[in-house]
């Protein structure tokens, strides 16, 4: 790519509504987030084609009220999600599903003072381990947050750095297959 054209494109990002974001997905707009927190536009999609999900309604969301598709774990009963429960103990049995995803909150302010959770915020490496507990045999985890999580029984297919523009942190999305 050309400088003038790598320049164009970080001038419209940085001065226009929209903002860059991961897998080349067209820009996105703030108005692209559902309230209270959620996935852009487009990530859903681009997601499960990374981890080869055939049917949507059968991947399992953890710490994900706002998601609207498939079996939607989270805390708060107000999200109206499918199974109001904590994520550090899923209740399910092991190797129950084939694709998890989980954007759990990346801090304990962030819990406590966005989502009223700070009291049972889970470590990010407990939690991926309890998700990757509830995975079959080389099932896929795909797990947003600020840091890359410690597993074991699992190994990590890539990790992708997403942003939602400028000013903000990145957020690491591993996607991470279990092993036997």
């Amino acid at each position: 790519m050309s400088n003038v054209l790598r320049r164009k494109r970080m001038d419209r990002a940085v001065k226009g509504k929209g903002h860059p974001i991961m897998f080349g997905l067209p820009e996105a707009e703030m108005a692209d987030f559902p309230e209270g927190g959620g996935y852009p536009i487009g990530f859903l999609q681009r997601a499960y084609t990374i981890m080869g999900v055939t049917d949507p309604s059968k991947v399992l969301h953890v710490c994900s009220g706002s998601v609207l598709v498939g079996i939607c774990v989270d805390i708060r009963p107000e999200k109206r999600p499918t199974v109001v429960a904590d994520g550090r103990h899923l209740p399910f049995l092991e190797a129950s599903f084939d694709w998890v995803l989980s954007d759990p909150p990346y801090s304990l302010d962030h819990a406590d003072n966005l989502y009223g959770t700070g009291s049972v915020y889970p470590s990010p490496h407990t939690l991926a381990q309890e998700c990757l507990r509830v995975l079959r045999p080389w099932g896929i985890l795909g797990f947003m947050h600020h840091m890359v999580p410690k597993i074991s029984g699992g190994k990590f297919l890539k990790v992708y750095g997403i942003s939602q523009g400028p000013g903000y942190n990145i957020r690491a999305w591993s996607v991470i297959q279990k092993r036997l």
